[in-house]
């Protein structure tokens, strides 16, 4: 039953990467991530592959992964993070920050990444990417500069900088979950790998784009940061709320409150802040629903797909059998290649049922491996745009503003920065954590 199953979870990968389109009676459909996933699953029930109570299994504990909280994680920081969002002071910041280039395209470069890096770590990379991509546009547009040399750099950095903390990406929290690391424990073990990860990356990058970034740029950002900002009161108030919630989740495991449980406080009491403004911010309930709306919800039934999948497989003994591979007599060795193995594969299964499937494989070996993997969760979505759905969203953007995007450009402007982050990451694991 694996080579089928197995085949039916690639195509699976097929269909979300590329959500073709179907004609039925003369109407065509769109089959995105959402209605492919649920195609899928319902194709598993019908063939009695999978039933109601392989699903509810596949979203219990198991081996330390607890998925159903991980979904609680992942809607719930979404919410908290285009919550903040919709204050309008990333905006506002991330404008005001471009204007301190003065007019210098490598300081400009520059000011870009650390940008990125920073918002990343206090929010998510998918809101680094809706805030500052549009902004690299426009300034490309207004000032003739190519923005390649900007876009990749920033995108590359969200992958990077999201190593530091466990809510940086969902992935992080599944490696956490299966290696019994809390908060302090996961930021401890990869503070000097990511600062590793991003000296790389930024040297990379900067020998990569020395001749291509121009010296002079005439950057006149001229915005309505009254209009950017719908509310002051809100945007204090979200403000305010999001630097707590950021405090408890770093106290939060000697207070014994575990991550998702301070996920679904702070989504609850976003809930009520934007239910309280609604009528200020929007006529009636619009924006509230439109808060709630803003959460990616489609991915839902894939995550749960890919829950499933997993489940199948490893009961299978698949992930059993793979084990031994990553039995290395030199851990550095077997550092390194669980870097670069786990971040290829994310670019065949997807960061975050790679992350779940490997957490399975790797279980009970080295810590060094467990942060291996979160490298290679993370990072994987710098080799393609596959690799992780925040590069399908990010091509998808640019297409809708004129710049073209595509794997094989992707591939040529990030591989060797990828692969060079990747050796280096993977060495900083073995020497620093133990």
């Amino acid at each position: 039953m694996i080579l089928p199953v197995a085949t039916l979870f690639f195509v699976t990968v097929y269909l979300i990467t590329k959500q073709p389109e179907i004609k039925v009676r003369e109407r065509r459909i769109k089959l995105d991530y959402s209605l492919s996933s649920l195609l899928v699953l319902g194709l598993l029930i019908l063939s009695d592959v999978a039933t109601v109570d392989t699903i509810k299994h596949a979203l219990m504990p198991k081996m330390g992964i607890v998925p159903w909280q991980i979904l609680i994680v992942f809607f719930g920081s979404a919410y908290i993070c285009s919550s903040l969002d919709a204050s309008g002071l990333l905006k506002v910041i991330a404008y005001k920050f471009v204007t301190l280039s003065k007019n210098n395209g490598r300081r400009l470069f520059y000011n870009l990444v650390v940008l990125a890096g920073i918002m990343t770590v206090f929010t998510s990379n998918d809101i680094v990417t809706l805030t500052l991509t549009p902004i690299i546009v426009y300034i490309s547009q207004y000032t003739g500069v190519d923005p390649i040399p900007y876009l990749i750099p920033v995108f590359f950095t969200s992958n990077t900088w999201s190593m530091f903390f466990y809510i940086g990406n969902p992935t992080n929290v599944i490696v956490a979950q299966a290696f019994s690391l809390n908060f302090v424990q996961y930021a401890k073990r990869m503070f000097f790998p990511t600062i590793v990860a991003i000296v790389t990356s930024l040297l990379g990058f900067t020998v990569r784009y020395r001749k291509r970034l121009p010296e002079r740029v005439e950057v006149k950002l001229e915005f309505d940061e009254r209009g950017l900002i719908p509310n002051k009161s809100y945007a204090f108030l979200s403000a305010s709320l999001f630097v707590a919630f950021f405090l408890l989740i770093s106290i939060g495991d000697f207070l014994r409150i575990e991550l998702w449980e301070t996920i679904a406080i702070f989504s609850g009491i976003y809930l009520v802040l934007n239910l309280i403004f609604s009528s200020r911010m929007s006529e009636g309930l619009s924006f509230f629903l439109e808060s709630i709306a803003r959460v990616p919800w489609k991915m839902l039934p894939m995550v749960v797909t890919f829950f499933v999948f997993v489940h199948i497989l490893t009961s299978y003994g698949l992930t059993g059998r793979l084990s031994p591979f990553f039995d290395f007599e030199n851990e550095l060795l077997g550092t390194i290649i669980t870097a670069y193995a786990t971040a290829f594969a994310a670019n065949v299964m997807i960061n975050q049922p790679m992350t779940i499937f490997f957490s399975h494989v790797l279980w009970g070996k080295s810590t060094r491996y467990a942060m291996s993997l979160v490298v290679g969760s993370n990072l994987g979505g710098n080799i393609t745009l596959v690799g992780a759905l925040a590069g399908i969203m990010w091509s998808k953007i640019l297409k809708e503003h004129g710049v073209e995007m595509n794997n094989r450009i992707f591939v040529r402007e990030t591989f060797a920065v990828a692969m060079l982050t990747l050796l280096s990451t993977g060495a900083a694991i073995y020497l620093f954590v133990k």
